[in-house]
């Protein structure tokens, strides 16, 4: 479908395009413009489905009504789910949203960011994700957080700047529940999966450490593996944990997609799931309890996240004043999930 020009409204109401942009916009004028032609006007509008470019709406100094959301990677099940919950809440404040996919790197962030925000593009800005960066080089986060129109997404504590914006989920208390599950089940050598990222999923292994620290006295040597937080990723890990001689009675991925990739490691290695090996994951996608055996998990409220992500900016945008600090941060709760992917360990 052709888009609709500012001079097709202005052909089928009957007036100038001058006059068009001066009713749509809503800026005074020292000529008076009639109730009927501006009831015209707009009907013509409505008629053609004409919406204003936000690019000129930038350059008036009005709102555009568009969301950036700057994504790690759009194939992804949690940031598709997350996206489809930020697009929702959204729609039904009358905002679209504009995706940004950084396939992890802080450099394309940046330059999306410049793009969005710098160039008045967008409203507002939503980073989801943790990506490439350095637990120690701040600089990347620094400059993202420039403009205070930008709330940070799932992307854990230990990766924000002062002043940034941030929701995500209690990654501490989902992790206990977790290994509270499996210590409860009588699982002692229990593996985890090292994702190597300064975000979410450096919470989460951080605190599997202090877990195993105060219940057993520390890691045993192998019981950590780096894996990419993938299918394949945690195929991968899952392979070397498995023919180790004295091989782990369970393993804790970082997330569902690597979860299910140690469980299709373990199939093609003829080791059954929960017999041989517990596997336990984290988010709790879609697919989680179609897969066999399904997936025990925590459950992060992704319709929840979103929705509030959303609200979080949209506060940010109108509250000329700020808003308190002690509402900057928000994390909402995870929620164990038991199926069937976890069971008593194997004797050893």
């Amino acid at each position: 479908m052709v888009s609709k020009t500012i001079k097709d409204v202005a052909t089928l109401a009957g007036v100038s395009e001058s006059t068009v942009s001066r009713v749509l916009s809503g800026a005074k004028t020292q000529i008076a413009i009639s109730e009927e032609t501006r009831e015209r006007v707009l009907q013509a509008a409505e008629a053609l489905g004409y919406r204003p470019h936000p690019g000129a709406r930038a350059l008036s100094g009005k709102r555009t009504n568009l969301i950036g959301v700057i994504v790690r990677e759009l194939c992804d099940p949690f940031f598709a789910d997350l996206i489809d919950a930020v697009s929702f809440a959204a729609k039904e404040k009358g905002f679209d949203l504009v995706l940004g996919n950084t396939r992890r790197d802080p450099a394309q962030a940046l330059a999306l960011r410049d793009q969005m925000l710098d160039m008045r593009y967008c409203d507002g800005l939503l980073l989801c994700g943790d990506l490439h960066e350095s637990a120690e080089e701040q600089s990347f986060l620094v400059r993202m957080g420039s403009d205070h129109r930008l709330v940070s997404v799932a992307r854990g504590s230990g990766a924000l700047v002062k002043g940034m914006p941030s929701i995500g989920v209690d990654n501490e208390a989902g992790i206990r529940l977790a290994m509270d599950h499996l210590i409860g089940l009588g699982h002692r050598q229990i593996a985890c999966l090292d994702a190597g990222r300064v975000g979410d999923l450096w919470e989460r292994l951080e605190t599997y450490r202090r877990v195993m620290q105060e219940r057993f006295g520390g890691v045993p040597d192998g019981l950590v593996e780096e894996a990419e937080n993938s299918y394949s990723g945690g195929y991968t890990a899952a392979r070397q944990l498995l023919v180790r001689p004295s091989p782990p009675t369970a393993i804790l991925a970082m997330d569902d997609v690597m979860a299910i990739g140690v469980m299709a490691a373990a199939r093609d290695m003829g080791l059954s799931v929960p017999q041989f090996v517990s596997v336990i994951g984290f988010d709790d996608m879609a697919v989680s309890n179609y897969v066999r055996p399904a997936l025990t998990t925590l459950r992060c409220p992704i319709r929840e996240l979103g929705e509030q992500a959303f609200e979080l900016l949209l506060r940010i945008i109108e509250e000329e004043d700020g808003i308190p600090d002690e509402e900057m941060h928000i994390r909402l709760q995870p929620e164990l999930v038991i199926r069937e992917s976890c069971g008593k360990p194997r004797p050893t």
